[in-house]
């Protein structure tokens, strides 16, 4: 992995360079679902895939992370972004601080993905340990912050932004829902203020319809990078990956003062 100010190389894949890309969640109960759930991400044009571990287990041994990750190499050919979503920020996954840490630590360490999600609701200590064994590690961090429900104050996921790049962060990542399209613009134009301020590519998503914006037009809000499906969603809101290609390609054509192809 390497960093340099506002640009993160993810195996072949750099953020915050040239036209968004595209993440698919890979989900499943078995290592044979995961296996295929690659292999849709794979034909569906992703750039990189997230292997939402929690799908397949709330806390799995270091053995069965490691042969999840290769049942999702088997299927897809492309950058892995390892994530076990904890029931902390809206996944499945055991909320054991001390047994987080553990297992992104060793995953960190096994070479066996290319970068790692650490949730900011780990604690800030639990955070820039893990931000210090994957950057030892050469693995890319990527902090994340997610709220199922409104915020009540819309400053709060910059704030997150914020406290991700200080702790260590590679790349960082808000995600809230909004009550209604003004809540939804507001959450936007205040997380791309404080991304772009951290000086490290980053990701603002307002999830559900009103944050369709933020999703499809993520260039416009400075993203770096926008989550898509190949079947089955990982979080409201996300769009069909074939068919958001052609317009983030469009947009990105307008932004960059050219036709797009």
């Amino acid at each position: 992995m390497d960093r340099e100010p506002n640009v993160v190389r993810v195996g072949g894949v750099t953020l915050g360079e040239g036209m968004p890309k595209i993440c698919v969640p890979v989900m499943g109960y078995t290592l044979e679902e995961i296996r295929a759930a690659a292999a849709r991400a794979a034909q569906a044009g992703a750039d990189l895939m997230e292997l939402r571990m929690d799908s397949l287990s709330p806390m799995p041994s270091p053995e069965a992370a490691r042969a999840a990750c290769a049942a999702a190499r088997a299927g897809g050919d492309l950058p892995l972004l390892f994530t076990l979503r904890t029931v902390r920020d809206g996944g499945a996954g055991d909320a054991d601080a001390q047994a987080y840490e553990a297992l992104l630590t060793d995953m960190a360490r096994s070479g066996c993905c290319e970068a790692l999600d650490c949730e900011l609701s780990v604690g800030d200590a639990a955070f820039v340990r893990i931000a210090k064994a994957a950057r030892a590690a050469g693995v890319a961090l990527v902090g994340s912050s997610h709220a199922f429900t409104t915020p009540e104050n819309m400053e709060t996921p910059a704030r997150w932004l914020t406290r991700q790049a200080a702790l260590g962060a590679d790349v960082c990542k808000a995600a809230v829902m909004a009550g209604n399209r003004v809540q939804a613009l507001e959450a936007a134009w205040r997380m791309a203020r404080a991304g772009e301020e951290t000086g490290r590519p980053y990701i603002a998503i307002v999830m559900g319809a009103e944050g369709t914006l933020t999703r499809a037009a993520c260039e416009c809000v400075g993203s770096c990078l926008t989550f898509a499906s190949a079947g089955e969603a990982s979080a409201p809101g996300q769009m069909d990956a074939r068919a958001l290609r052609g317009t983030l390609a469009l947009i990105h054509g307008a932004m960059a003062g050219k036709r797009a192809p």
